[in-house]
């Protein structure tokens, strides 16, 4: 196990075993206690494979050149450590080596390339900090009946001196901040946030100070919520904006582009307008995914398809990589966004595009040093996916297209500005984590350092979350290929592809034993997972995916410029999407609905599939307008059920017709909820197996229809309507009329 200075000595590898935060020691000196000092080092800790074998540690900082001995720990017998000081600040890369053969640290779940020996390969990191400059470590930050009280502690610059108590900041925008006591031998601060606690949202604070000589310590960061609208990553309802195709300046509806691949005009503010309108409230939103906001060149490009011109109204060519396009509404727009998000318990993140880059952005015309890009070959880029460039082959190193330069994460300098943006953006924004674009076409080392670098830079009750785009197939391979970026030092989550291609299968394309299949892909997903402390994000689709419902009717794959699929007006579509959506937000995992979704909203391929919002109600018909109230209901309930959010699935029902499972919560006092959906077009009979509930009277909160399964025994039959999706709870739980 590795620690820098900032570290503890924990060989847990759970989410905290990277930390490379502080290491502070109190000591006794002649003249008393001394503050405590930052302690910038590495500390490597190892387990031998063989009894007797010599186990040292080689590393960048000498380029490899001298091995340091472990020695055996006299505090923990069978493993070995070594204390490396004297470091320069940075980021090295190391590797364990035990009789001759040289490992990455188990123990250390961040890497990064080098070339030891000459050969590139991935090897360990540790993040040396600066010792020259005092910093901060926030322990606590709790609430209290007048708002919240937290504890910070000031460690000294390596041979510095103590805090000045008189240039304790406390910036905290939302009320008063004061300190309470300070303590400079110690370095122990207590500080305090005044607020009503009916003062709903995120309250952050950035805490600074100087020593007694003048030096300054970086800002440190700590926030807490109050009444947030998930309290946890598992209790999460992303909704997901594609900023351009939602809402204009003061939430006006926009008129479709004069081509698909054209900007509309949708602004931050026009996003924000809806936001206060209670849109998202009323469905049980907790998080704003908004697609990406950087700024984007104004010329239209030709596109992948080689006939059509595209303009960069998706925020994917990243022209600058720390700038908000002012189309968008630019910086200002972003913070009253964020801002208004929070007051109402709302969480955003940000869509952060690390692999690539749009030519005209200043890293590629002037990259800050040689081998910062995957560089083209004589005959150009490989660009992903055509016949020279296959993605199996190429994945990590091929251009989107020949205008967005990819960029090469085994130079160091890489992955380090991946990180420093990510913060930047961040503490910029005081936004609540991030998606992360194209993860399978980057090392593994770089989302993971991305993730952990978001989750450690702020003291939190609920650190940020990483959500990564792995685009796959359906089956098991694909669901093996997403748990290899999850775990407790990865993602908190990667978008359930499987899970989508299934529903799809079962609900949208009614594929005999569609259910079963539904079952099985489910089921993998929970034993592949199963201990790991991740959830899957669950999509029935997104901007790179054909619309649910034109899949429905089957026209979804025509020319998204000259044959887009017609906007349904059969009921039975919106009714058999309303069933796709249930499932969607009843199972197990983060649901994410893409904008539109709720409204039934038709498209094609890929640009097609990006449709303006459409206005509501506006012309929108009862069908359409009915599955918009089924999803407000749901997203509701998920929001009220303990069991919807975090009870364990038990599948009841599995037929070719009607699918059921019961939500479990009862042992974590959250009490069941069982769902049936059905995809037939004609009312059923649902017959349940004895013991799928417990004998009484329960309400199917979809319809508000009282349901007496009092009777001993298997329950009695009842009827289910076409297309029909029920969710029975029992009569007296809180949440029957959400």
């Amino acid at each position: 196990m590795t620690r820098d200075g900032s570290g503890g000595g924990s060989r847990s590898t759970g989410r905290r075993v990277a930390r490379l935060g502080w290491l502070a020691a109190l000591t006794l000196g002649a003249c008393g206690p001394t503050p405590p000092a930052r302690e910038c080092l590495l500390r490597v800790w190892a387990r031998p494979v063989y009894a007797g074998a010599e186990i040292s540690v080689i590393g960048t900082w000498d380029d490899w050149a001298a091995p340091i001995e472990l020695s055996p720990d006299p505090e923990e017998e069978g493993w070995w450590r070594a204390v490396i000081e004297d470091l320069p600040p940075g980021d090295h890369g190391y590797l364990v080596v035990e009789d001759g053969v040289a490992r990455v640290d188990p123990y250390n779940p961040l890497t990064r390339f080098a070339s030891p020996g000459g050969e590139l390969q991935e090897v360990s990191l540790a993040v040396i900090p600066d010792c020259s400059a005092p910093a901060w470590s926030i322990e606590s930050l709790e609430p209290t009946p007048g708002g919240a009280r937290g504890v910070a502690r000031f460690l000294a610059a390596d041979g510095g001196a103590a805090l000045d108590p008189d240039s304790i900041e406390l910036d905290y925008g939302r009320g008063d901040a004061r300190v309470r006591s300070t303590d400079p031998a110690t370095g122990r601060v207590e500080f305090e946030l005044a607020y009503d606690a009916a003062t709903r949202g995120k309250h952050s604070v950035q805490l600074v100070a100087r020593d007694l000589d003048g030096a300054a310590t970086a800002p440190a960061r700590a926030a807490i919520w109050e009444q947030a609208e998930a309290e946890a990553w598992r209790d999460e309802l992303i909704y997901h904006v594609m900023i351009d195709r939602y809402r204009g300046d003061g939430g006006a509806a926009l008129a479709p582009p004069p081509d698909p691949g054209a900007r509309a005009g949708g602004t931050l503010d026009g996003l924000r307008v809806e936001l206060e309108r209670g849109t998202f409230t009323e469905m049980g939103v907790s998080t704003l995914w908004l697609s990406p906001v950087y700024r984007n060149p104004e010329v239209a490009r030709q596109g992948r398809d080689d006939e059509h011109l595209y303009e960069g109204y998706h925020g994917y060519w990243v022209l600058d990589s720390r700038g908000v396009d002012p189309r968008l509404g630019g910086e200002a727009a972003l913070e009253r966004l964020v801002a208004a998000a929070h007051e109402r318990g709302i969480r955003v993140l940000l869509d952060l595009v690390p692999n690539h880059v749009y030519e005209d952005n200043p890293r590629y015309q002037a990259p800050p040093g040689p081998g910062w890009f995957n560089a083209p070959g004589p005959g150009g880029p490989c660009v992903c996916g055509t016949m020279t460039c296959p993605w199996d082959q190429y994945i990590l190193t091929c251009w989107f297209t020949d205008y967005l330069p990819d960029l090469r994460f085994e130079n160091p300098g890489v992955m380090r500005e991946a990180v420093d943006d990510a913060l930047w953006w961040d503490r910029r924004f005081d936004v609540d984590g991030a998606r992360i674009d194209a993860v399978f076409m980057m090392p593994r080392g770089a989302t993971r350092w991305i993730a952990h670098a978001l989750r450690e830079d702020e003291w939190s009750r609920a650190p940020d979350i990483t959500l990564g785009e792995a685009f796959t197939g359906p089956g098991g391979d694909a669901i093996d290929a997403l748990r290899y970026y999850l775990g407790p030092d990865g993602l908190d989550s990667v978008f359930d592809f499987p899970l989508m291609w299934a529903v799809r299968d079962a609900v949208a394309h009614d594929v005999p034993a569609g259910f079963e299949a539904l079952e099985d892909t489910i089921a993998a997903s929970e034993l592949a997972l199963a201990g790991s402390g991740s959830l899957l994000s669950g999509i029935i689709g997104n901007h790179d995916t054909t619309r649910f419902v034109s899949e429905i009717v089957g026209d979804a794959e025509g020319d998204p410029w000259s044959e887009p699929p017609a906007q349904p007006s059969a009921p039975e579509v919106y009714a058999r999407q309303r069933v796709a959506l249930a499932l969607l937000l009843t199972l197990p995992g983060v649901p994410v609905l893409y904008y539109g979704d709720e409204l039934g909203l038709a498209g094609g391929r890929d640009p097609d599939c990006r449709r303006v919002m459409p206005e509501i109600p506006g012309s929108l018909d009862a069908a359409r307008l009915e599955l918009l109230a089924s999803v407000r209901r749901l997203g509701r309930l998920r929001r009220c059920s303990p069991a919807l959010r975090r009870g364990a699935r038990r599948s009841v029902l599995v037929e070719e017709d009607v699918y059921a499972f019961l939500r479990d919560a009862t042992g974590e006092g959250g009490g069941a909820a069982l769902v049936v959906v059905s995809r037939a077009d004609a009312p059923t009979q649902v017959s349940l197996p004895a013991g799928a509930l417990a004998a009484g009277v329960y309400v199917d909160v979809v319809s508000g229809e009282p349901l007496d399964l009092s009777v001993g025994g298997a329950p009695p039959p009842w009827e289910l309507p076409a297309l029909g999706v029920a969710v029975l709870v029992p009569a007296g739980d809180p949440c029957a009329s959400p």
